[in-house]
């Protein structure tokens, strides 16, 4: 696998925003596997902008493998999760287009009141905790329509919420990083897509 390409396509959670380069988990991930792996996280983005620049960030590039998180944005902004849905199967129609293999991330919960202490008070902080759990089963059933591997950073993340895993609600510390590095990376050495 090292001399396959691996794109990582996201929001601030893949980019990771808030810490240096080097505690990301995308970072981590490409150091521990030696792969030859991009990061094309980008703060703030929602699907929507992801997929208008996936033709160029990841098809351009002839990627083998293609990892797929977003939609905290989105619900943040107060979209509906069947436009999330739409904008991922779009993505993943064009990764399969290529035949590359695609693996679905699902965004980690957030904690909502701490969000709301920290950013500018907000109601939508409150309709992304409470949809997360929805999108959630929906990326489920997108991972078994088309029988891909998905990542459970929701679970992942829900389980341990309460042990000082976010900056500030929404956006992962080192703690959490590592928490998703462990998990991505296993699930890789472990369960190969």
């Amino acid at each position: 696998m090292e001399n396959d390409l691996f794109i990582l396509i996201g929001d601030s959670l893949t980019f990771g925003y808030g810490i240096s380069k080097n505690e990301n988990w995308v970072y981590k991930l490409q150091q521990s596997l030696n792969y030859n792996l991009i990061n094309k996280g980008v703060n703030g983005n929602t699907t929507i902008d992801m997929l208008i620049r996936f033709s160029e960030d990841v098809i351009a590039n002839n990627p083998t493998l293609i990892f797929i998180m977003g939609g905290t944005n989105d619900l943040l902004s107060n979209k509906s999760l069947s436009s999330i849905i739409k904008n991922i199967e779009l993505m993943i129609k064009e990764s399969l287009s290529i035949n590359s293999k695609v693996i679905l991330g699902i965004p980690p919960t957030i904690i909502g009141s701490d969000a709301y202490k920290l950013f500018s008070p907000s109601s939508t902080y409150d309709y992304c905790e409470n949809e997360l759990s929805k999108l959630r089963e929906e990326l489920i059933k997108l991972s078994n329509k088309y029988n891909l591997q998905y990542w459970d950073f929701y679970n992942l993340t829900l389980e341990n919420m309460y042990t000082d895993i976010f900056n500030d609600g929404i956006h992962l510390n080192i703690k959490g990083q590592n928490l998703l590095f462990n998990y991505a990376s296993n699930t890789l050495t472990h369960n190969h897509p």
